[in-house]
C-alpha cells in the first residue's frame, strides 16, 4: 500500500465518520440542524480529499462499477449538503422535519461505494 492510498483510505473513514454522524443524528432527531451542515461539509471535504489521493497514486480515472458509483455518492453528497443549506436557510418546517429521508438515501448510496472500495482494498492486501 503506497503512502497516497494510507492517506486516502484515512479521509475516507473520516468522511464515514462525518457523514454517518451528520445522517443519524438527523434521523434520530427526525429535524434537520444547522449544527448537522457541518458533519455533511466535513464528509464532503474529507470525501474529495481521499478522492483526490486515489486519482494522483493512480494517475488517470479507470472507470469501473465502483469508481462509477463513488462519483455518483460524492455528487449526491454534495448536491445534498447544498439543498439541506437550502432548507435551513428557508426554514421550511415540513421540509426540515422530512429532510432525513433524503439524507438516508444518500447515505445509502455512499455507503455502497465505501464498501465495495473497502472490499476491494482487503483483496489487494
Amino acid at each position: 500500500m503506497t503512502l497516497l492510498i494510507f492517506y486516502a483510505v484515512i479521509f475516507f473513514t473520516l468522511a464515514l465518520i462525518f457523514y454517518t454522524v451528520g445522517v443519524w443524528s438527523e434521523r434520530i432527531s427526525r429535524e434537520l440542524k444547522p449544527w448537522h451542515l457541518t458533519f455533511f461539509i466535513a464528509g464532503v471535504i474529507t470525501d474529495s480529499l481521499g478522492t483526490w489521493l486515489m486519482y494522483k497514486n493512480i494517475g488517470h480515472l479507470i472507470f469501473t462499477p465502483h469508481t462509477i458509483s463513488g462519483f455518483i455518492g460524492f455528487f449526491l453528497m454534495v448536491f445534498h449538503f447544498l439543498w439541506a443549506s437550502f432548507v435551513i436557510l428557508k426554514k421550511d418546517i415540513k421540509r426540515i422535519n422530512n429532510f432525513h429521508k433524503f439524507s438516508l438515501f444518500v447515505w445509502g448510496v455512499w455507503m455502497v461505494s465505501y464498501l465495495s472500495g473497502l472490499i476491494i482494498g482487503i483483496q489487494r492486501l
